[in-house]
């Protein structure tokens, strides 16, 4: 039996409905239980530090030889080696450039040795020769174009002063001369200045023979009779002198 067109039409409608209701449902849920996509933040990388330029080797102590003094770094490196033959003035540029500025600088007069420019770093001295026209200058190493002097145990910026075998100003005076040759000590009866002999020369003769009598020659460590202690080392110097 044919059913009439009416309903037929009626029935496909409504079968056309739930099908779109079920796809829309579908498409829903599918929706509904995708994850929702999370925004992630962007990180920047860390740069790497830059490395900065080494700084100067500093200096850290002043080492007085027979020959010359050598300025060196904590490890040892010699930043500069000042050989007592060498230009004064070049010598003490050096300085300046290691040390910084002077502390003081001043003229010595005597009569007995040339004309002396000295500039002072607290405990550390450097004297320039400047002789006369008639000063009569010993001959070869023996006439120095700069001695240095010690007076303490520090320079500025705290680098500290020694001898080439350790030997600083403040120490005991007998322990430094105990066991030295007699010509390497001298106790000086009309002045009270006595003195030790701490470094000779190695290039040349360490005694130097127109006194008429034994003198030694290099780094001289120098007393006060009434301190007991060596108050100032000096290089290059003779055994026992006026300075």
């Amino acid at each position: 039996m044919r059913r009439p067109l009416a309903l037929t039409a009626i029935v496909a409608a409504a079968l056309l409905t739930l099908a779109a209701c079920s796809t829309d449902q579908v498409e829903g849920d599918v929706a509904a239980s995708s994850p929702t996509p999370v925004a992630t933040a962007t990180v920047t990388p860390t740069p790497e530090p830059t490395p900065s330029a080494t700084p100067a080797a500093l200096p850290a102590t002043i080492i007085i030889g027979a020959e010359a003094t050598d300025i060196v770094t904590a490890d040892g490196t010699v930043l500069a080696s000042l050989n007592y033959q060498s230009d004064g003035d070049a010598a003490v540029a050096v300085l300046r450039g290691l040390l910084g500025e002077p502390t003081s600088e001043s003229v010595e007069e005597s009569s007995h040795y040339p004309r002396t420019e000295l500039t002072e770093w607290d405990g550390f001295t450097i004297g320039v020769n400047r002789p006369d026209a008639d000063f009569d200058p010993r001959p070869g190493p023996y006439n120095p174009a700069f001695q240095v002097r010690a007076s303490g145990t520090m320079a500025t910026n705290g680098v500290a002063i020694e001898d080439v075998n350790g030997n600083q100003t403040g120490q005991d005076f007998e322990s430094a001369a105990d066991g030295k040759p007699a010509d390497q000590v001298h106790f000086d009866e009309t002045f009270g200045i006595d003195s030790v002999t701490l470094d000779m020369p190695s290039s040349f003769s360490g005694a130097i023979p127109d006194y008429g009598l034994p003198m030694t020659y290099g780094v001289i460590g120098f007393t006060g009779r009434d301190t007991g202690i060596i108050e100032k080392i000096l290089a290059p110097t003779d055994l026992f002198s006026l300075t």
